[in-house]
């Protein structure tokens, strides 16, 4: 057993850093939060009043009572971040994406080994309920094989906002905030594809970065389309998978991230009761030639797997939830996504297996 909790810094309290980490560092017993880099400390302090508030991140990298450090800082700063932190001995956790340069990647990966800590990059929707039911569906063969499936994260956001995420810079745009999330999940999913198609487009009137895309992953029998549109006022079809005996479509999201913006946090009794239950339907050929239509709505996730397997990684060196050579092919197939968009062409993809 270790000597004590593994005690994180974490560097930002933005969305990020108060939805997705902090109530889960806090929830299991292997973590501590032990400090936090913000400048809106006393947000920090309301929820969590024996976390120490820094306003460097070189505070939290000189810390001894730190051993992990947690980055959910603006994109263009992940780099230099995790690579301070792995260089002072730390631990990390890198928010999505990770970085925006495949050449980023494999360097902290490969510094990372040098310096034998875990690096992580946490893609949590691998423990979205949706997610995990359709690897199911996909490894159980209940429906036949995969042929056709459609993965999208839509949203009805007509408007541009002010925020870094939607302003020009390395990194920004819908594609590096959602595309990471989809293409991480077909790739857990299905593996590498044997080429891919993207178009990339800005089709809000005023908008300065990517907020519509597709792109296409073709499989040896399989086509997978993945996408995201600012224009959808109706209900969001999630997943739309399709096999040779049936298929099985899902609306919505898996109720967490919901739960959590609205303040239930994870120990809460219920959790997460607070979000919008996912609807789905299953269509299935019987027996008898007819096809049979049955609800079929996922059970909500949970994002604590992520890190239950982030402290076994750090604690007994067991593989990490998302592996190193994971967060670079992941790299390598969002930049190949914008080359074939800016080329409009069909790429083959060439990035070596793990």
């Amino acid at each position: 057993m270790p000597a004590h909790p593994i005690r994180c810094g974490l560097i930002g309290y933005g969305l990020s850093g108060r939805v997705f980490h902090a109530p889960f560092v806090t929830l299991l017993e292997a973590f501590k939060l032990q400090a936090v880099m913000t400048r809106d400390g006393q947000s920090v302090l309301d929820r969590y009043p024996d976390a120490r508030i820094e306003s460097t991140s070189e505070a939290l990298f000189a810390a001894d009572d730190i051993d992990l450090i947690i980055i959910t800082a603006p994109n263009h700063l992940h780099f230099s971040l995790a690579q301070a932190a792995l260089n002072a001995g730390k631990d990390v956790v890198l928010e999505k994406p990770a970085v925006t340069r495949l050449a980023d990647m494999e360097s902290l990966s490969l510094l990372a080994k040098t310096r034998g800590k875990v690096l992580s990059v946490y893609q949590n929707r691998r423990f979205d309920g949706d997610f995990l039911q359709l690897e199911k569906l996909v490894s159980g063969g209940s429906l036949g094989q995969l042929k056709h499936l459609d993965s999208r994260f839509d949203r009805f956001r007509p408007t541009p906002q002010q925020r870094w995420r939607e302003q020009p810079g390395e990194g920004t745009g819908i594609f590096w905030d959602l595309g990471p999330h989809l293409m991480d999940q077909a790739l857990a999913l299905l593996g590498p594809p044997i080429a891919l198609q993207a178009s990339l487009q800005t089709l809000r009137e005023g908008g300065q970065t990517t907020d519509w895309f597709e792109v296409e992953l073709d499989y040896a029998g399989t086509k997978v389309v993945l996408g995201s549109t600012p224009f959808e006022a109706g209900p969001m079809r999630r997943f739309n998978a399709r096999f040779t005996e049936g298929s099985w479509q899902c609306w919505g999201l898996d109720p967490q991230e919901e739960a959590l913006r609205a303040d239930q946090m994870p120990w809460h009794s219920g959790y997460p009761d607070a979000g919008t239950s996912q609807q789905a339907s299953r269509h299935q050929l019987s027996g008898e030639g007819a096809v049979v239509s049955t609800d079929d709505a996922p059970e909500p996730g949970h994002y604590r797997h992520y890190y239950h397997g982030l402290a076994q990684a750090i604690n007994t060196g067991s593989p990490p939830p998302v592996s190193l050579h994971d967060a670079c092919a992941l790299i390598y197939g969002l930049e190949l996504a914008e080359q074939s968009s800016q080329l409009g062409k069909r790429l083959n993809w060439d990035y070596p297996g793990g």
